[in-house]
């Protein structure tokens, strides 16, 4: 049982932290930070076990319509977009993470899934077929079964919409402990040494304020961060931990972790 969190690291990003991808094997964080006023989007690559950028704020040849999808075997692999009217049109960047240089990419590909055994996905060229890519070159792997992908090891929270009986199970306790009148959504997670609780308060005029609280497992309540405030919406996956350290985003430009081990 722990009581209390160690703060790991806070970063400012100059624009709206949109998207984060995280390898294990890899120990890299690749933040995707989006300026709408420019049209631009910008990707930095941080190493958590180090606390070091290998990159920060680098801008690809398509500076907009595309987005990070993951990291494997020292490669970043990106989702392009070709058509804003069908999202269906899409392709595949592969770059190498040290330089962040284009290394292949495949125009006609909608990946579902990738791991050290390839990059699955479909290609509608001949019709929709399913193939599987090899990571190195983007070459289609033959006679690749269809077998599980390994997961990387990375902890997410469950989400609980109001009206269901876990959700108001939880409203209850947070009513309870800290008079806090929980709506819309939560999300929660729980692991050997505490437990997490992402929730929504009313915040006046339809909007809503986003709290993150973290409790020992005897109640504790270890801390209390506002990661939001007038929001408009819910949101999904407000946090995760990977290797023992907690990641979450506040006011959609800082970056936070503390080591939740």
């Amino acid at each position: 049982m722990i009581d209390k969190l160690e703060p790991n690291f806070s970063h400012l990003f100059n624009g709206v932290v949109w998207n984060t991808v995280a390898s294990n094997d890899e120990k890299i964080l690749l933040v995707e930070v989006r300026k709408p006023e420019e049209k631009r989007v910008l990707f930095s690559a941080f190493n958590y076990e180090s606390n070091t950028f290998l990159w920060r704020d680098r801008q690809l040849e398509e500076p907009w319509w595309v987005n990070a999808s993951a990291i494997v075997q020292g490669m970043v692999f990106f989702t392009i977009y070709f058509d804003t009217n069908n999202p269906d049109k899409k392709g595949i960047l592969a770059y190498s993470l040290n330089e962040l240089q284009l290394v292949w990419w495949n125009n006609d590909f909608s990946v579902s899934q990738i791991s050290v055994l390839g990059i699955r996905g479909f290609s509608g060229k001949f019709g929709m077929r399913e193939l599987i890519l090899d990571v190195r070159d983007g070459k289609e792997i033959q006679g690749q079964g269809a077998g599980e992908f390994p997961h990387q090891d990375i902890k997410k929270p469950v989400q609980y919409v109001e009206g269901t009986q876990y959700f108001e199970t939880v409203k209850t306790f947070l009513l309870n402990q800290l008079n806090l009148h929980a709506v819309s959504a939560l999300e929660y997670l729980e692991t050997s040494h505490c437990f997490l609780i992402s929730c929504y308060i009313s915040a006046g005029e339809n909007l809503l304020a986003n709290f993150l609280l973290i409790f020992s497992k005897d109640g504790k309540l270890l801390l209390k961060e506002q990661l939001g405030n007038r929001v408009s919406g819910i949101g999904l996956d407000t946090f995760f931990i990977i290797d023992g350290l907690l990641f979450f985003v506040k006011n959609k430009v800082e970056l936070v972790s503390f080591r939740i081990l």
